[in-house]
Formats: C-alpha cells, structure tokens, sequence
C-alpha cells in the first residue's frame, strides 16, 4: 500500500513576530544552519513515503520551490478541509486506499531515526487495525500551552486507546496531568487509511464530507473550499471518533510556538543565552533569547527575556510571557 506524508504549511506567525509574518510564517524561517523547519520536516520523511505539501496562496510560490508536489487551498479554511479534500484527492487519483501521515511542517523533532521509526510503525498500525494512530509526546513539565490526550486501555506496546482530548490547562491542572502518568501533549500529528479517514469524515463531519463530490465527480478545491466551514481536523474529527489510538513517542518534540520553545533548542552559551548566529554578547545575563541577523545586540544584568531584532523592528518581551506577544500584532494590525 502506497504511504503518503501531508505537510501542512500555512499558519499566521502571530506568536513568532516578528521573526515570522504571514509571508513568512515560522516554518520558513531558516533558524538551523540556514535550513528552516519546513527543511527539516521534509529531511526526516523516509525513504518511500511521497511528500506533498499542502499550503494557502499566500505561500505557494514559495513552496513550489521545495521540489515535491503542493497542494493549494484556494482560501484558508484551517486543516480539517484541507486535510479531507487532499485525502480524497490522493486516493482518487491512486484509484484504490493509502497510508497518509498529516504533519505539520513547524514541529521541531529529534533524533530523525527515531521519529522515522515510529512512524514506519504508525503506518503498519494503521492498516493492521483500520485506525487513526495519533503520536502522544509524554510531558516532561506541566506546559499550558499544549492541549492533552488521555489514554485508555493498552493496545499493544505502548499504543493505547484515547480516552479524552483536554483543551489546553492551567498551570494546577497541567501538574495533575504530569504527576498522573496517563496524559500526553497532543502532537498534532495522525496516520491513516485514507478510506478509514473519509467514512469519519462522512460520519462525523457531513458538513465537510458532502461538499466533496457533486454528481458523480470529486468538485474542484475552488468549489470545495467555498463551501466548507473553517475547523481543525481535531474538531470536526479526532475529538469525535472511536477510532483513534494513541502511541507514545520516543522522541523529543516541539511545536515551536512561542520564543521560549525556540529558546530551548537553539544552542547556548555557558550561561544558557541561546542566539542564532553569533554568540551574545552577554554581562551578568543568563537564560536570555538573542535573534539578530546584522545588529549586535548587548545583554547586560538580565535574565529570561527575548530581544529579537528583524527589519525595523525591535521585540523585547519577558520569555514567561511569550504567549502575549500575539497581542502585539492584534493590537498594533498595520504599523507591524
């Protein structure tokens, strides 16, 4: 059975800015050794699986220049749409079912072989027991900014049945979780059959199912797009099926979705102050996130804030409330 990884590319970079911009979102950033996490997320697919990319207007130019197949969405409908509409697009053209990895393209994972290791495993799953495998990241402290998955009965080795998805917590609620074990980091990331995924789709999303086809033909995503809700894949289906297992990763994650995420995978000099480029130049200043292409920036007698430097603009921003820096471009609109 032929296996196919879904790389979904889009998002707005509210919580990057203004290192990332709807121009250029996160995922195109190169941050890594002049590699971006788009790179890298294409790098780790093994060999094998066909890679397509499925991503907004805005951006497709840009990754038509990564050398695999795109997908565009006429207009930005969140992932539930896009992800349904290329399943059933693969699957007709294939004539017959897949195996269909959706991963987005922001996530920062480690090591590679690990991570193709389980999801050369999650494809078998997939097929053997016509279900959705869903990777569950074990939390290593109480994060709030992650939404959670809880397992159920044990599968097979380390796979388990999902007992509930939890939005994300606050901080006393996320140390329940971590003390107790049996919840997992919702990793955004899912394996299945295509026709597994399509009959959920029917079944628990109509609303998105039924504009698929119209008098015996698949319409065009033009069509599709304009009539179909904007959701997460996560709502109009993982959070509603019967048929998602859950496997607990062995590998390091992060979704990259705040300046203290990046902060933590960046290197570091001897007193934790990650940058990008060039060392900081750091007096008395710890735990700090220093991003500058061509400006030096000059850390005296701080500790555990951000200064990033892009273009004419300047963020300085406490790392324990990263979350917020949203706000700013909420607030501000168009003069960031």
């Amino acid at each position: 059975m032929r296996r196919f990884a879904f790389l979904m590319a889009g998002g707005k970079g509210e919580r990057l800015w203004p290192l990332s911009t709807p121009e250029r979102p996160k995922h195109l950033i190169p941050l890594f050794n002049g590699k971006s996490l788009m790179d890298l997320a294409l790098e780790r697919i093994p060999s094998g699986v066909e890679r397509i990319i499925l991503t907004n207007r805005l951006l497709s130019d840009k990754m038509k220049g990564k050398g695999v197949r795109v997908v565009v969405e006429p207009e930005p409908k969140n992932t539930a749409p896009a992800l349904i509409y290329a399943t059933a697009l693969v699957q007709r053209e294939v004539g017959e079912p897949v195996l269909i990895a959706a991963l987005p393209s922001d996530h920062y994972i480690e090591p590679v072989e690990a991570f193709r290791k389980h999801l050369q495993r999650a494809y078998i799953l997939a097929e053997k027991h016509r279900r959705i495998i869903t990777f569950g990241i074990k939390p290593t402290h109480p994060h709030t900014g992650y939404g959670y998955i809880e397992r159920g009965e044990e599968v097979e080795e380390g796979v388990y049945t999902v007992k509930k998805f939890h939005e994300k917590p606050d901080r006393q609620t996320a140390q329940m979780y971590l003390k107790d074990g049996r919840f997992y980091w919702n990793s955004g990331m899912f394996v299945w059959r295509s026709d597994v995924l399509l009959k959920e789709a029917e079944r628990l999303s109509p609303d998105i199912f039924t504009p698929l086809f119209s008098g015996g033909r698949m319409r065009t995503a033009e069509e599709f797009f304009r009539d179909v809700p904007s959701i997460s894949i996560d709502f109009a289906v993982m959070e509603k099926t019967d048929r998602l297992l859950v496997m607990e990763a062995g590998f390091r994650w992060s979704d990259v979705g705040s300046y203290s995420s990046l902060r933590e995978i960046l290197p570091k000099d001897p007193y934790g102050n990650a940058y990008t480029e060039t060392v900081p130049f750091a007096v008395g200043s710890r735990d700090n996130l220093v991003i500058s292409s061509d400006k030096r920036v000059f850390l005296v007698g701080v500790e555990g804030i951000a200064v990033v430097v892009e273009g004419d603009n300047i963020l300085v921003v406490d790392l324990r409330e990263d979350q917020r820096v949203r706000e700013v471009v909420r607030r501000f609109g168009p003069q960031v």
